[in-house]
């Protein structure tokens, strides 16, 4: 689909919106809830406040790759890359939470980071200590168990709060299982079964220190995390020899986060900050079969610097304009022990600047529009003179209208730009021969145009439903593409054209008390994708890699306060997607996963938790089908091989008391 039909079905909706806003008038931009009303359902967080918000679903987001979720802490967003938003939310007990505001369309301002909708938590001005425990184990089938525990304590004296958290946790690799993987030749060689076996078990240590006081008439906050881990793994494949792989993995993180905000005149504010992050990884691999053995150790680090600063200002009644700047730096290194060529450099300089304004017209209609103009470059160690560098437009418009208190409509309008996968930059531009890409363009990144419209409805106290249409252009789609040489077809990432995409998402938040289980709340959920991309190697049209054409969620939970417990279920239908490459094609899916679990609170400040996890026993199969002479053009398939795993139930049991 090209760029102006895209803009034409956007103009469609605008006036479409425009014309229902006639219709009526209500606040229903900025939905307050107090703790009271999270009473009922025995909320002991600010998380467990969160996941009982009518008609909201949380999102962490990816702190890693420096995506937001959807939930504000006194309208800012945490600065950590290394701690889930969940986490954060866990440890904010309810007495400190003063109200949760659910801001549609980005009333009041609110910077939306792209959601529709986002909960802003706002904390009360007292002072106050808290501490908090859990102990928690795996119970696996087999008897064996994985144990965690972790301790929180948090104080808050006048302007100076401090908050530290250390935790020790074993857990199971819960993807490995027992399982085949059979082997079907083209010509005449019999097939060949291989029984596969495999168990892993991965320990993490936390620690992590917050610290925030008031400075020169604004707020400072500091962050610190370390977090070493290792990863042990044993897969055994028993065939006419048998053959054993093993992995033993160490590595670590470090990060380090300074912000500081402060209001200034005239309804300006300023928020700055900066952020250091490292991490390392020594992965340990060996094989034996028969008389053969192998052992290669490969070893990586990465790094990122951040440092970036914004500027609100209220210019008028309803309307602010944010500008500012970021400029970001990061580095990733490897090398393999036994193959020197596979080792590569990457490092990526990004500097972004952004100008938006958020204007609440009235109580129905809410806008915001704004340009993010990204320069950034990649260097690699392979050859200094392959860096180039690129500047990327990314403007964006959303509009929301709310034509009655129950009814809203929203149009999103944005270019997004992706990032760059840095094994893919150092492939790429890391071949040992260089003539083999002379004639073909520098891996760049995707920019993809979305228009996306989306109608949702309140109804009853607690219901939502919510359906919603994005359409996407892709252009320099990022895949596997074939360089041909008279000797030989060579598999590396590339752009491989435009693509377009569609997706529709369905949502209904479905309250029981009607059906004779109060407190009930039943949820529905599903997302149909298409796209069409031509493919390098064949040039028919196929999906995007890794794209899944449908999936679903079923989920149940019912509060039980004079019983003082809550229990529930979910079922979703897994996941199926293809990918392709020079040589073959890939299918990767797993079986549905179900999973239960009751809450029981033996005294106000303590809560018992048991998980049923996995219950369906979910099967896993990846199925390559390569073709001959490393081709998919000549469409003659060499061999077909097909590997499934059984994975196993597993069982959770936690204990968590508030001091």
């Amino acid at each position: 689909m090209t760029n102006s039909s895209i803009i034409r079905h956007a103009v469609w909706l605008a006036c479409a919106l425009t014309a229902a806003g006639q219709a009526g008038a209500a606040d229903g931009a900025v939905q307050p809830y107090t703790p009271d009303y999270f009473t009922q359902f025995q909320a002991a967080t600010a998380m467990d406040m969160v996941n009982r918000l009518p008609g909201f679903v949380f999102d962490g987001g990816n702190a890693s790759r420096g995506v937001s979720g959807n939930v504000l802490i006194n309208g800012k967003r945490p600065t950590s890359k290394t701690e889930a938003l969940g986490d954060v939310l866990g440890r904010i007990p309810t007495a400190a939470v003063e109200r949760i505001e659910v801001i549609n369309g980005g009333a009041g301002g609110i910077d939306m980071q792209g959601y529709a909708t986002v909960a802003n938590l706002l904390l009360k001005q007292m002072d106050l200590v808290s501490m908090t425990t859990n102990a928690s184990s795996y119970l696996m089938p087999d008897g064996s168990l994985a144990p965690s525990l972790d301790g929180n304590y948090s104080l808050k004296r006048g302007d100076k709060n401090i908050n530290v958290t250390l935790g020790w946790s074993r857990s199971p690799d819960t993807g490995q299982g027992q399982g085949y993987r059979t082997t079907v030749y083209a010509g005449s060689a019999p097939a060949a079964e291989v029984r596969v076996a495999g168990a892993g078990i991965a320990d993490n240590k936390t620690i992590k220190l917050n610290y925030g006081q008031d400075l020169l008439d604004g707020q400072l906050s500091w962050n610190g995390a370390y977090n070493p881990w290792t990863y042990h793994s044993l897969a055994s494949y028993d065939a006419a020899t048998r053959s054993l792989n093993s992995n033993d993995n160490a590595g670590h993180t470090l990060e380090q986060g300074l912000a500081y905000t402060r209001d200034l005149a005239h309804g300006a504010s300023l928020d700055l900050k900066a952020l250091y992050r490292s991490s390392g990884i020594d992965a340990d691999s060996g094989f034996v079969s028969g008389g053969n053995s192998g052992h290669s150790v490969t070893t990586s680090s990465a790094s990122e610097q951040v440092l970036g600063g914004q500027l609100s200002w209220q210019a008028l009644d309803g309307v602010v304009i944010r500008g500012g700047i970021e400029r970001a730096v990061t580095t990733n290194d490897s090398s393999v022990s036994n193959n020197p060529q596979a080792a590569a450099w990457v490092q990526e300089a990004r500097v972004e600047g952004q100008l938006s304004s958020a204007w609440q017209v009235d109580n129905t209609l809410s806008a915001e529009a704004g340009v993010k103009v990204s320069h950034a470059s990649l260097a690699n160690s392979a050859e200094q003179a392959d860096a180039k560098a690129y500047v990327y437009p990314k403007p964006r418009l959303r509009l929301a209208l709310s034509p009655t208190p129950a009814l809203q409509l929203r149009l999103r309008m944005e270019r997004e730009i992706s990032q760059l996968n840095f094994g893919d930059a150092a492939a790429y531009f890391g071949m040992a021969d260089k003539s083999l890409r002379a004639g073909y363009p520098d891996v760049v990144p995707a920019k993809t145009w979305l228009c996306e419209g989306a109608v949702e409805y309140r109804f009853w106290e607690r219901g939502t439903a919510m359906l919603s249409y994005t359409q996407s252009h892709v252009s320099d789609v990022i895949d596997r593409m074939q360089i041909r040489t008279p000797n030989a077809v060579y598999d590396v990432a590339g752009n491989i054209g435009d693509a377009s995409a569609d997706s529709v998402t369905g949502m209904l938040n479905l309250p029981t008390d009607s059906w004779a289980l109060p407190q009930g709340l039943l949820k529905l959920s599903t997302t149909w994708r298409s796209s069409s991309v031509t493919d390098p190697a064949t040039l028919e049209t196929r999906r995007l890699s890794g794209e899944q054409p449908l999936g679903w969620r079923i989920e149940f939970s019912q509060d039980l306060p004079s019983q003082r417990t809550a229990w529930g279920f979910s079922v979703d239908n897994g996941w199926s997607n293809d990918s392709w490459q020079t040589a073959e094609r890939d299918t990767s899916s797993g079986s549905g996963w179900a999973r239960a679990f009751v809450n029981y609170r033996p005294a106000s400040n303590m809560m018992l938790t048991l998980e049923l996890n996995n219950l369906a026993s979910r099967v896993i199969t990846y199925d390559r089908t390569h073709y001959a002479g490393n081709d998919r053009l000549a469409n003659v398939v060499d061999f077909v091989e097909h590997n499934i795993t059984r994975t196993q139930p597993f069982a959770m049991l936690r204990l968590r008391k508030d001091w």
